[in-house]
């Protein structure tokens, strides 16, 4: 498979994005977005992202964004079909040398299923395929006077292999184990490097 289709790793991800603050090309297609500074890309629903992006394929978007990690909320509406919800734990990333370079918030989408009739508020709510992985860095790992672009933030939107059972704890635990993988594969290329 060749390098631009292939799943981009973490830690890969993560060295893209200390270049391009130090202000150095982005060497994956990508769309710089406009984004609100207090909720980021948490407005928008996985198809507004692929509609407005453009990307190597269907299932894989980078996005970047400029906005403070600090001033950041969790956008939930009542007129939206769904939202993104973050899971609790934050991976941290370190370069070769055990310095934390930054981290990485992972979301997935979670949608209302409203095709039975129910209005919303009675519909069961569904994870669906759709995860992003937001990357920044810490504000120690660069000095200033290297950092030409403040506050980005990249951010990987993925469409995870959806399970054909309708069982809800199995897509769980396929999902798990889809994003297991990854991190093994991830754990391996960091050994090459």
């Amino acid at each position: 498979m060749g390098k631009s289709t292939r799943h981009p790793m973490d830690k890969e991800m993560m060295n893209n994005l200390v270049k391009y603050v130090m202000g150095k090309p982005f060497p994956r297609k990508h769309t710089v977005m406009d984004v609100d500074d207090v909720y980021g890309i948490g407005v928008f629903s996985p198809s507004q992202i692929l509609e407005s992006t453009k990307g190597t394929n269907n299932n894989i978007r980078l996005l970047i964004t400029f906005q403070n990690r600090e001033n950041c909320k969790v956008f939930a509406s009542k007129e939206a079909p769904g939202f993104w919800k973050c899971t609790p734990k934050r991976k941290s990333i370190f370069d070769a040398n055990k310095r934390h370079i930054g981290n990485i918030k992972i979301s997935w989408y979670y949608y209302y299923n409203v095709d039975d009739g129910r209005d919303k508020s009675s519909s069961r709510l569904r994870q669906s395929e759709w995860q992003i992985r937001e990357y920044y860095l810490t504000s120690k790992y660069l000095p200033q006077s290297k950092v030409e672009r403040k506050n980005v933030l990249l951010t990987m939107m993925i469409k995870t292999k959806a399970v054909a059972n309708n069982d809800n704890n199995n897509d769980e635990k396929m999902q798990r184990i889809i994003l297991d993988k990854q991190e093994i594969m991830q754990s391996l290329q960091c050994l090459k490097l």
